[in-house]
Order: structure tokens, then sequence, then C-alpha cells
């Protein structure tokens, strides 16, 4: 939703994967070929699970890769991309990977969407492509656990860290989200903002803020 919301107002997406399936109607925003044909090859040769579900990726991540930058400029080429706004790669599994991301694009802007943790785990029993790992809420409890320490690492580590509740978006508090817009130099739209953002295609039950994924858009 929030990438979603990011694209609306400007940012730079490239070809997406699509978002024709009941779970997620309004689409999903992750780059196709960055997400298939770089961070989860990037996953696998850690010896890590591409999904980012199972065996993860140490908390203290080290290397890098030293034409990652390039890699990713030479897709975003491809795509017509010509470096007139900023461009947006979001994938939860940046979580996992930020370290290497961090290095490669030092002057990227993350985002982090925040969200209550018994909304994060009533997603992942929700959906299928997350509960075909475990139906068992313990499970995601300590899934969720990991990665919220990672992202806390992520705000600690000197990167250029911007957050949004998806929470108070759904609910009609569009302020952050605003201001998160703005230091991004993009153009916020609110009409458009408020005909894409429709309550009851999200699952929102916050009270207690907690973390669900990162975005950073490089500009």
């Amino acid at each position: 939703m929030v990438a979603g919301c990011l694209g609306i107002c400007g940012a730079w997406t490239g070809r997406t994967v699509p978002g024709s399936v009941a779970e997620n109607p309004k689409g999903f925003f992750e780059h196709v070929v960055i997400r298939e044909q770089i961070t989860k090859r990037l996953l696998i040769q850690l010896g890590c699970d591409p999904l980012g579900v199972r065996k993860l990726p140490p908390e203290d991540l080290q290397g890098e890769v030293s034409n990652l930058a390039k890699i990713i400029r030479v897709v975003l080429e491809s795509e017509g991309y010509d470096n007139d706004r900023p461009w947006l790669y979001k994938d939860a599994k940046l979580t996992l990977l930020w370290p290497i991301y961090k290095k490669s694009f030092p002057e990227a802007k993350w985002v982090i969407v925040n969200r209550d943790k018994e909304g994060i785990i009533n997603s992942c029993l929700r959906t299928s492509f997350m509960r075909q790992h475990s139906g068992d809420r313990e499970y995601w409890e300590r899934f969720v656990a990991v990665y919220v320490s990672r992202l806390t690492a992520l705000r600690n580590s000197g990167a250029c860290v911007l957050e949004v509740s998806s929470s108070e978006i759904v609910n009609g508090g569009l302020e952050s989200l605003k201001d998160t817009v703005n230091q991004l130099g993009l153009t916020y739209r609110k009409e458009e903002l408020e005909m894409f953002i429709t309550p009851s295609f999200w699952h929102s039950e916050s009270r207690d803020p907690a973390q669900s994924g990162a975005k950073p858009p490089h500009s």
C-alpha cells in the first residue's frame, strides 16, 4: 500500500509484480527483475531462503557486491528510467539484506512501514503465500521478532530512515505520509491517494506499533 502511494506521488517503480489476486488486488509494487534476479539470488548465494522466511542471513551481515549498483542501474535503464525522478524498490527481504544494499546505495532513503505485531502475524496466517510456511502463530511471532531486530539495526546504522504507520494511513491519517512524500522529493497527491487507499482491502489491527518491512527509494 505504501509503495503504491509513493508511486502515485511520482516515484518510479518500473515493471512490478501484478496484483491480480484477491489477497492483494491493488498490487505488490515489487520490481520483478530486481526481486527475482538480484535479491533472491543474493539470498541463495548466502545459503539462505530466497523467500526470506526460513533460513535467514545473520543480523550482522558482512560483505558487499562490488557491482550491485551498476547491475541495478542497467536494469532500470532497460525499462526506460532516465534519472528524472527518484526510483523505488520495495521488498520486505531488504530487511535481511540492507547492509549490502546500503553499501551500494549509501545515499538511499529507506522507508520503514510500521504495523502492530498482531496485525503482521494475522496477515502471515491469512495470506496463502505466507501461510504455506506455517500455520503456527508462535512461528510467526518469532519471525516478526527477527525482522524487527534487523530493522532496529537499520535505524541505528546511520542510514536515512523515514517511517510511516500503515494503520494511520488506512484510517485516514495522511500527515506522516505527506511528510515522507515531501522528504523523498515527490509530489503529494491527496485526492489520488484517497482513491487508492481502500480500507476494505487492508487489514489493520493497530494498537502497539511494530515493523513489517523496509523500502528504499533511491534518489
